[in-house]
Formats: structure tokens, sequence, C-alpha cells
């Protein structure tokens, strides 16, 4: 295999784990909207404390995600682009990450659908969208 194949197979590798990264933001963004189309009819009064109770859990999941994914980038990645199935395997790596980060929308969302608190919801979702520009796929992931 030439070296500048090589080089260009890094390089759309990285621009499709990007390209991957904007999907999930993307999904997410789809949930988003269809959490706003529907809080009229899940609207409910919450008790102040229980709020409390959900925003901290999803500040102590963000931080735990984050830390996470930061471990699982120093550990894991640069990936090595030998063999059959590197791309595989830092995509994998790049999706656990993704998966975790999203951790803070997901319980947000979760006590959306049983109270209707859409401001969970949007706290959430700042904290995912964040994390997951923060682990945007960089050109020395892959070597």
């Amino acid at each position: 295999m030439a070296e500048g194949n090589t080089q260009d197979k890094k390089k759309l590798f990285i621009k499709r784990a990007r390209q991957f990264a904007y999907s999930v933001i993307f999904g997410y963004t789809l949930l988003l909207v269809g959490a706003f189309i529907l809080y009229p009819y899940f609207k409910m009064p919450v008790v102040p404390e229980l709020v409390r109770y959900v925003i901290t859990a999803q500040v102590i999941s963000a931080i735990f995600s984050y830390a996470v994914s930061f471990l699982v980038r120093k550990l894991f990645l640069p990936v090595k682009a030998e063999g059959d199935y590197w791309g595989y395997i830092a995509m994998r790596r790049y999706f656990w990450s993704y998966a975790l980060i999203t951790l803070p929308y997901f319980l947000g969302y979760l006590f959306f659908m049983f109270a209707g608190h859409i401001q969970s919801v949007i706290l959430g979702y700042m904290l995912s969208t964040a994390g997951v520009l923060l682990f945007l796929p960089r050109e020395g992931d892959v070597v």
C-alpha cells in the first residue's frame, strides 16, 4: 500500500468520523424537536427539589462521561492505520464515547417523559452537544 494512499485513507476516515459525530448531534436534535412538539401534552407541575436532583444527576453524569471519554482518548487513541480493521476499531471507540456522552441528554429526556420538564431536556442537550463537539475526531487520532 502506498504511503500517499494511506494518508488519503486517514483523512477520509477523519472526515467520515466527524460526519458521524455531527449525525449523532442531528439525531438527538430531532428528539429535542419532538420534545418541543409534545411539550403541551406532557407538561406537569414539578416539585423544585426533584428538578434539583435531576439537574444534579445530569451534571454528575456529564462529568463522569467526559472523564471516561477523555480516558478512552488518552488510552486507546491514536489507532494505527494497519491491517484490515483499523477503521472499525477507531470508529468503535468514537461510538462508545458518544454513546456515553449522551447520558445527560438521556436522563433529561427520561425526566421529560415522566414529568414534562423541558428545561431538563435542554440542559441535557447542551451538555451532550458540548461533549460531542469537545471530543470530535482530530487529525492525530489515526497514525
